[in-house]
């Protein structure tokens, strides 16, 4: 993950509104990190939220993931999911965690 502002030098990066203290925010953070996707940090003060959080998720809540094509995941679980798909190096979706039950 990148906290820098979006530039040049990383176009087209996913955009992602996080609240360092959210569990559900740090549940895909640490999704995208694990299957070592780049995506530009956008930190969220609750109290100030910016107008573009809002204009890509009306709940504004976080985590919000924006897409490079615009389409936005608004739930982490979901957003989970996006990465875990793009790249799942330990196979946390589809193993076999029939040792956990």
């Amino acid at each position: 993950m990148t906290d820098r502002p979006s530039s040049p030098e990383n176009p087209g990066l996913p955009v992602l509104y996080s609240f360092r203290r959210c569990p559900y925010a740090i549940r895909a953070r640490l999704a995208i990190a694990r299957a070592g996707i780049c995506v530009e940090l956008r930190e969220v003060f609750l109290r100030d939220k910016p107008q573009a959080l809002i204009d890509a998720s009306p709940k504004a809540t976080v985590p919000v993931l924006v897409l490079p094509d615009g389409s936005v995941i608004d739930e982490s679980f979901d957003i989970l999911i996006w990465a875990l798909d793009i790249n799942d190096p330990d196979d946390w979706l589809h193993g076999d965690h029939s040792d956990l039950e």
